[in-house]
């Protein structure tokens, strides 16, 4: 594994521990030797994710959207950004630039990234780890609503499986380096077909 994409807010929210699970995030990435990969801006927990990263050694790759390049500002210590036209190219960059996702607190971006990476994992389009830190229960409601389309059948069980979720740092980055996909030619299967 060599890159790990990290969605997250373009804000550090209202608690502290947001910031603090991303700084953890970003430092045990980097123990690992693990690039990391995120929005490409300087605000909010992105800022966090990349001066924390950079500050342990690894290379960060920003990947920003146009309109929003001007407004969130790069990281200036970034020696590596894409600029891409539309959202959909974004999300394309990021799955090909990326072995793994984690999603952090976020909001509307963060939640469409983490539904573009499951449902291409669910498609065969990729196969890649992707997680969830769920920091103070940030994701209990969504994970919830997971859980409630299982149960009324609309996502079968093995593909909510393969999303990896925990309220710990160490625990989150862990399962997602040393997870095993299933075989690429699962993904039938995986969605009950």
């Amino acid at each position: 594994m060599k890159n790990i994409s990290i969605f997250c807010g373009a804000h550090e929210g209202k608690n502290p521990e947001y910031a603090k699970a991303a700084k953890s995030v970003a430092e045990l990435i980097a123990k690992k030797g693990i690039n990391v990969v995120f929005g490409g801006g300087n605000v909010g927990l992105m800022k966090v994710i990349s001066d924390t990263a950079l500050d342990n050694g690894v290379e960060v790759l920003g990947i920003s959207l146009k309109s929003l390049h001007a407004l969130e500002l790069a990281n200036p210590r970034l020696n590596n950004i894409v600029v891409s036209e539309t959202l959909l190219n974004r999300k394309d960059e990021f799955m090909s630039r990326s072995d793994a996702f984690i999603v952090l607190p976020g909001g509307v971006g963060s939640l469409d990234e983490l539904a573009e990476i499951m449902a291409s994992n669910q498609l065969g389009i990729i196969n890649k780890p992707v997680g969830i830190l769920n920091t103070e229960g940030y994701y209990d409601h969504l994970l919830e609503w997971f859980n409630k389309a299982v149960n009324e059948g609309f996502i079968s069980s093995e593909n909510l499986k393969e999303l990896l979720v925990s309220d710990s740092p160490e625990e989150l980055v862990e399962l997602i380096t040393t997870h095993k996909k299933p075989s690429d030619d699962s993904w039938t299967e995986r969605l009950g077909l």
